[in-house]
């Protein structure tokens, strides 16, 4: 697990599952890995305000771990859009 989570520091959408408040954690930013512990940053939002939070647990107490790879709108609109993009972004990147 410590390997997989430094290989996940500064990478968009992990999810972390702790057994400790055995719910999930969306959306975290990894920013440190050591031999015991990980700390993260994620954000908490409510009806009132919008809470940024950094945590650092044990590593044994991450009993899961997940990154969205991608996800696509299901308005035909919205891919066609999204099609467009990627398509451009190669383009540039292969100038």
């Amino acid at each position: 697990m410590e390997q997989k989570l430094k290989d996940l520091v500064g990478q968009p959408n992990v999810w972390l599952f702790l057994k400790s408040s055995g719910g999930w954690f969306k959306d975290v930013h990894i920013l440190d890995v050591s031999a015991e512990v990980v700390t993260f940053r994620y954000e908490h939002e409510s009806n009132d305000e919008k809470r940024l939070w950094e945590k650092t647990t044990r590593l044994e107490n991450v009993a899961e771990v997940e990154v969205k790879l991608l996800a696509m709108p299901k308005d035909g609109k919205q891919v066609s859009q999204l099609k467009d993009q990627l398509s451009q972004l190669l383009e540039q990147d292969r100038q």
